[in-house]
């Protein structure tokens, strides 16, 4: 049995049968254009929230705050001990069908291939985050260094210029270990965990962030994200490590440092635990001691341009600028159309969409469209809206865009992997 959104329709329970009927329904009244509910996930009291996603209630529960904004996501939050604050279904999307919502992660299992295509997955989480100043010093573990049964973690990420009027208190990245910074100093470092402020971050590279443009971080990365609201691409993977024990004068919650790593400190010791970061900061798919501006620095790659309307990359080459191609991961395009303008995309594969600016509809011929727009704000995180859609496979290859606004219609599409082959060889810009 399939239950909708708890806190709007907890009287709707559907069987697989009910449940496809709807979705099916759907497709055909939109030629395969969904609206999403806002999906916004909330993390631990010692990350203060920047306050520019537009949610004026922020609040989940006396220690979560709401810092960021999941989209078209199938994965469920984990805030390890603060769970308990945390909604049932924190951190998944739902489908807005008529006035029932369902989530898009079981929409997919019993509509996959009407919504995604023949033998094709969802496997990437979008979101938007939003702190205040940077985030602690930690890495995703890779393939090799996970605990078993988890996935690796590679990220992107892009800072748009539309939701970074305020940079925030700390417009810089901490990255990676500083050249000339030897193991036996990490490692003292790490075993500073718990005893006091470790100073981690101190012993990072740190890199000064641009509106516009973005960056690819490897897993075994030792990284802290600045202060700027961050459009960010993943693998469909919430594993992690915080070696950092402070941040801010905050403590982190030593559960975060090796829950997702096959050695802990409760079964093999403090020591094996600090060895074994040490292993990841050193693991050849990371990019600790790179030449890391060289190498993972991503501005946006124009890839569509007429009458005005413009398709970017802005998310693309997963892994080292100097290997000649990359493994398509997942993508990301930035869409701008002119107030009063329209324009015809045609996309390899299904695609979630935000809207940041402007208003105006998306439409596949001789189907009913759907509008969508930038709101002002979120009174509280119930609020619908019209700017978050899911376009399946067959409405992405003939779908009208049209924007009704004056302001430009700002369109961000966040692609799972192998979608988008040209993306893992575009050649990134020489004068970058």
């Amino acid at each position: 049995m399939i239950s909708a959104h708890p806190e709007t329709n907890s009287e709707n329970i559907f069987s697989e049968k009910e449940l496809k009927l709807r979705i099916e329904s759907e497709f055909d009244r939109t030629g395969g254009i969904f609206r999403l509910a806002p999906c916004w996930v909330g993390r631990p009291a010692f990350l203060a929230p920047g306050r520019r996603m537009k949610l004026l209630k922020e609040y989940i529960s006396h220690d979560v705050a709401v810092t960021e904004r999941w989209l078209a996501s199938t994965m469920s939050a984990d805030n390890g001990q603060s769970n308990s604050g945390c909604p049932m279904d924190h951190g998944l999307s739902y489908l807005v069908v008529g006035d029932v919502r369902i989530q898009l992660r079981e929409a997919l299992a019993v509509c996959g291939e009407l919504l995604l295509g023949p033998n094709k997955q969802w496997d990437v989480l979008a979101k938007l985050f939003d702190y205040q100043g940077r985030l602690p010093h930690h890495l995703h573990p890779c393939d090799c260094h996970v605990r078993k049964g988890r996935r690796g973690k590679p990220e992107s990420y892009y800072f748009p210029v539309e939701l970074n009027a305020s940079l925030g208190r700390m417009p810089q990245t901490t990255v990676g270990i500083a050249a000339g910074v030897s193991d036996r100093k990490v490692l003292e470092v790490l075993g500073d965990y718990f005893k006091r402020d470790n100073c981690l971050g101190d012993f990072a590279e740190r890199l000064n962030l641009s509106l516009g443009t973005g960056w690819y971080m490897p897993p075994c990365t030792l990284h802290g994200p600045g202060g700027l609201v961050t459009y960010e691409l993943q693998v469909a993977s919430g594993v992690g490590c915080m070696p950092e024990s402070r941040l801010d004068d905050r403590a982190i919650p030593p559960n975060l440092l090796d829950r997702d790593l096959p050695v802990t400190v409760a079964q093999n010791g403090e020591d094996a635990v600090f060895e074994y970061i040490l292993e990841m900061v050193n693991c050849s798919f990371s990019g600790n001691r790179a030449d890391f501006r060289k190498e993972y620095f991503r501005p946006a790659v124009s890839i569509r341009e007429e009458d005005n309307c413009r398709q970017d990359y802005i998310i693309y080459r997963c892994g080292r600028a100097s290997v000649e191609e990359a493994r398509d991961l997942y993508s990301a395009k930035h869409t701008t159309i002119p107030g009063k303008r329209s324009w015809r995309l045609s996309e390899r594969g299904a695609f979630g969409t935000l809207v940041l600016g402007g208003h105006g509809i998306l439409q596949v011929p001789g189907k009913a469209a759907v509008k969508v727009e930038s709101p002002s704000l979120f009174l509280d995180r119930t609020e619908m809206s019209g700017d978050e859609v899911f376009v399946a496979a067959a409405a992405a290859e003939r779908l009208n865009v049209e924007c009704h606004s004056v302001e430009g219609l700002s369109l961000y599409q966040h692609f799972a992997s192998e979608t988008n082959e040209d993306s893992a060889k575009i050649p990134i810009p020489v004068s970058c």
